[in-house]
C-alpha cells in the first residue's frame, strides 16, 4: 500500500528568523571602526595636512622660496630646453648649462651697462631727499598752489559785496579827521618809548624758540654728564638711539646682501636639477593620480599647462618691452630717473592694469625736477602733466594692439572685465603674489568650470544626472 505524500511546509529555521536587523550590524561595524577609518575625520586631517604644508612652507620660506623660484623656472625654460636636446650632439646637461651661462652673461652684460645710470640717479634722489631739496620743492609747490587758488577764488568772489554790514561811505574826509581823539590800544602813548603792549597773548618769535630748545638741551647735557660722573661729555640723549638705528640699518643690509648672495646661488644650483629631472618629477606626480581617473586628469592638466605657460612666458616679455620703453619715452620728456623708473613700473607691467601707478610716480619726479629749475626755463604745468600720461597711453596701446597678439596670444581666453575682477580679488586677499597668480588660477577654473562642472549640470537641468542634493 502506497504512502501519502506530505503535504505539510517545512517550518521555519529558528537561526533565520532571530537574525539581527541590517541596522544592527551597520551600527556593531561603525563600532569596530577605528577613528582613521571614518571618511569625516580623513577629510579634517587631509585639510589640517595641507594647512600645515603652507605653514610649513612659510615658516622655511628662506629654503621654499628658492626651490619654487627654480622649479618655476624649470616649468618656464622647458620648451626651449627641450628643442635644444634635440640636436645629436648636445645632451640634456650641455643644454642646461649652456642657457644657465647664456643668461649670466646678459645679466652681466645689463648690469655693467645700466648700473652706472641707476646708481647715479638713484644717488640723486637719495641725496635730494637728504638734503631735504625734494621737501622745499614741495612746499614752494604748495605755495604756488594755494596762491593759484586764491587768485581763483578772488576772480570768483571779486563782484560779490558782504551782506553784513552797511558798507562805508565815502567822504573827503581824510583819516586823520575821522581818527579817533583817544589813544588806540595795543600802541604806545605820546611821550613813551618801548615796544607796543599787544592785545592778545603774548607770542615768541622763531628765535626765542631756538633760545629756548638750546638751553633745554644744555640742562638735559649737563644732567647726564653729572649723572655718569662728569665722564660721558660727549654723550646726548639721542646718541644711544642713533647708534642703535645705526647698526640696525648695518645688519638689514648686511642680511640683504647676504640672502642676496644666496638666492644668487641656490636658485641656478637647484634649476640645473629640477631641469635634468623634469620629466622624473613628472612621473612621480602623475603616479599620484588614480589610475581610473588619470586620463582624463592629465587631459585636463594639459590644458592648463597651455594657458599658464602662455600667459607667464608671454607677461615676462611683454613686461621687460614696456619697462625698455617706458624708459626711454620718460628719459626723452625730462623725468629725472627714468630708466630706474621705467624699469620698475616694467616689473609692474607684469601684472595687468597694475602698471598704472607709473603715471603719477612720472609725473610727480617731474614737477619736482621742474620746481628745481629757474622759472624762465620751466615747462608748462599742463605739459608735465600731460607728457608723461602720453607716453604711458602709446606703451598700453603698443602692448594691446602689438605685443600682446604677437607673443602671449590669446591663451588665457578671459576677456577684459574677467581679467579686472580676477587682479582686483586677488590683490585684495594676497596682495601683490595674488595679483600675480590672480589670472592664472582664472583661467585654470575656467577650465574646470567649462570642461566639468558645467557638463553636469546641463546633464541634471535634462534629467540625464542624478540630482546632487535630493531633497527627499
Amino acid at each position: 500500500m502506497a504512502k501519502k505524500k506530505s503535504t505539510r511546509r517545512p517550518r521555519a529555521r529558528p537561526e533565520a528568523a532571530d537574525a539581527p536587523p541590517e541596522s544592527a550590524n551597520v551600527a556593531q561595524d561603525f563600532a569596530n571602526l577605528h577613528v582613521w577609518q571614518i571618511q569625516a575625520f580623513r577629510d579634517i586631517l587631509l585639510v589640517a595636512a595641507i594647512v600645515a604644508l603652507v605653514w610649513a612652507g612659510y615658516a622655511l620660506r628662506a629654503v621654499t622660496v628658492p626651490l619654487l623660484v627654480a622649479l618655476l623656472l624649470a616649468y618656464l625654460f622647458e620648451p626651449l630646453i627641450a628643442r635644444l636636446s634635440q640636436h645629436p650632439r648636445v645632451s640634456r646637461p650641455t643644454a642646461i648649462l649652456g642657457l644657465l651661462g647664456t643668461v649670466g652673461v646678459v645679466v652681466v652684460l645689463l648690469i655693467a651697462l645700466t648700473l652706472p645710470t641707476m646708481v647715479r640717479q638713484t644717488t640723486q634722489l637719495v641725496t635730494d631727499l637728504r638734503d631735504e631739496r625734494v621737501l622745499a620743492r614741495l612746499v614752494e609747490l604748495q605755495e604756488a598752489a594755494t596762491s593759484q587758488v586764491d587768485r581763483l577764488l578772488g576772480v570768483f568772489s571779486k563782484d560779490e559785496t558782504t551782506p553784513d554790514g552797511p558798507e562805508t561811505p565815502v567822504t573827503g574826509e581824510s583819516d586823520e579827521e575821522s581818527a579817533p581823539d583817544g589813544p588806540i590800544p595795543g600802541e604806545p602813548e605820546a611821550g613813551t618809548t618801548g615796544p607796543p603792549v599787544p592785545n592778545g597773548p603774548a607770542v615768541m618769535t622763531e628765535e626765542q624758540v631756538r633760545d629756548l630748545i638750546d638751553e633745554r638741551i644744555a640742562r638735559e647735557r649737563a644732567r647726564v654728564a653729572e649723572a655718569e660722573g662728569g665722564g660721558a661729555w660727549w654723550f646726548t640723549p639721542g646718541t644711544g638711539r642713533v647708534a642703535r638705528g645705526g647698526w640696525q640699518a648695518i645688519s638689514r643690509m648686511i642680511g640683504a646682501v647676504v640672502g642676496i648672495g644666496l638666492m644668487t646661488f641656490l636658485i641656478p644650483f637647484y634649476f640645473f636639477f629640477f631641469s635634468l629631472w623634469y620629466h622624473d618629477v613628472l612621473e612621480f606626480f602623475g603616479r599620484l593620480i588614480p589610475e581610473s581617473k588619470r586620463p582624463r586628469t592629465l587631459e585636463l592638466l594639459q590644458k592648463m599647462d597651455f594657458v599658464v605657460a602662455g600667459f607667464v612666458r608671454g607677461r615676462i616679455v611683454i613686461s621687460l618691452i614696456m619697462g625698455l620703453m617706458l624708459a626711454i619715452g620718460w628719459m626723452i620728456c625730462g623725468v629725472p630717473s627714468a630708466l630706474v623708473v621705467g624699469l620698475v613700473v616694467g616689473i609692474f607691467c607684469a601684472v595687468p592694469y597694475l602698471g598704472v601707478v607709473g603715471i603719477p610716480l612720472a609725473v610727480g619726479l617731474l614737477v619736482l625736477e621742474q620746481l628745481g629749475l629757474p622759472e624762465a626755463e620751466r615747462m608748462g604745468w599742463l605739459w608735465v602733466v600731460l607728457w608723461p600720461t602720453v607716453v604711458f597711453v602709446i606703451v598700453q596701446l603698443i602692448e594691446g594692439w602689438v605685443l600682446t597678439p604677437l607673443i602671449a596670444g590669446k591663451a588665457t581666453n578671459l576677456d577684459p572685465v574677467t581679467v579686472l575682477v580676477a587682479v582686483l580679488a586677488g590683490g585684495s586677499v594676497l596682495g601683490i603674489y595674488g595679483m600675480l597668480l590672480a589670472i592664472p588660477l582664472a583661467a585654470c577654473g575656467k577650465i574646470l568650470l567649462t570642461e566639468v562642472v558645467l557638463p553636469k549640470v546641463n546633464a541634471w537641468t535634462r534629467g540625464e544626472a542624478r540630482d546632487p542634493l535630493p531633497l527627499n
